[in-house]
């Protein structure tokens, strides 16, 4: 899937640079579909094909659903030794996405993000560690573990695509941007994957030669990831104790799936254009992207 989503962003460029060094092909462009008639009905539409660079920094809470511990300690089994529980984390991840896009219809744009995301989970954790017993049928010895705090850092390649489904009346609009994208992580192993859909109201206006909107709207965001790495690596066990081919597995998931977006976008021209998307409520965002439509 991976390989096919890089395969059609570079088509999409390919084409996108294709039509933008040719102004005859660029007038005779077959998209979007029925633009000719949106536009004798009055409406004004943006150049069917765009580049953006895209900059995303997010902070929200997630819900620790498992943690699985493999590994020995001499004859002693760690998952049934140590005794974890870690109700939430406080995640952040910072994305720096490409993204490629069609008008297909005049309400109707489809897209795909490539791109890298950088990031870090931190949890509290209580728990207990059992060391075997010292004498020949003795009972293992507890030791708490209490408030320990381990950071989880990653980092790796994301790639997704989405559709937004657009329409207007006068100078208000409407719009829903539904996308899907995975991460590949490369530090430690895992995936993180997110559904988002991102329902928007808003208004567009002129100010000083340039064409501007802003918008309110809501945002669902379904985020589930899966952290595995070295257990002896996390910093939680006593002094001096390594667990052999010691291996943790930590997955997460939204604690809040839904928030409140405040934007505003501005065209300095037909071609150019930036957008800044701010998130708020228990889950905070920022977003930033320079477009270029052809």
């Amino acid at each position: 899937m991976k390989k096919a989503l890089i395969l059609l962003i570079t088509f999409i460029f390919n084409s996108i640079l294709l039509i933008s060094s040719d102004n005859s092909l660029q007038d005779k462009s077959m998209f979007p579909l029925l633009g000719d008639e949106a536009r004798e009905r009055g409406y004004e539409l943006p150049n069917p094909y765009g580049i953006n660079i895209i900059y995303v920094d997010m902070k929200q809470d997630v819900d620790i659903k498992e943690i699985n511990l493999t590994g020995t300690i001499g004859k002693l089994d760690i998952g049934k030794s140590l005794n974890l529980n870690a109700d939430k984390a406080k995640t952040v991840n910072t994305n720096k996405l490409v993204k490629a896009d069609i008008w297909i219809f005049p309400f109707l744009n489809v897209y795909g993000v490539l791109g890298k995301t950088k990031g870090h989970s931190t949890a509290n954790v209580n728990g207990t560690f059992f060391l075997p017993p010292i004498f020949p049928n003795g009972k293992p010895i507890p030791i708490p573990i209490k408030d320990v705090d381990f950071t989880l850092r990653y980092e790796g390649t994301t790639y997704g695509f989405g559709t937004v489904l657009a329409g207007g009346y006068n100078n208000f609009f409407s719009l829903v941007d539904f996308n899907y994208t995975n991460t590949t992580l490369n530090i430690i192993e895992g995936d993180i994957s997110a559904f988002v859909v991102s329902p928007k109201v808003g208004y567009n206006f002129d100010f000083y030669n340039t064409k501007n909107s802003i918008w309110i709207g809501t945002m669902y965001q379904n985020i589930t990831q899966t952290l595995k790495g070295d257990i002896n690596t996390l910093g939680i066990l006593p002094p001096g104790i390594n667990v052999k081919n010691g291996k943790f597995e930590v997955k997460e998931s939204t604690s809040s799936p839904w928030n409140n977006v405040i934007g505003f976008r501005s065209e300095i021209n037909k071609s150019v254009e930036f957008t800044t998307e701010v998130g708020f409520g228990k889950r905070k965002s920022v977003t930033l992207s320079l477009g270029y439509r052809f």
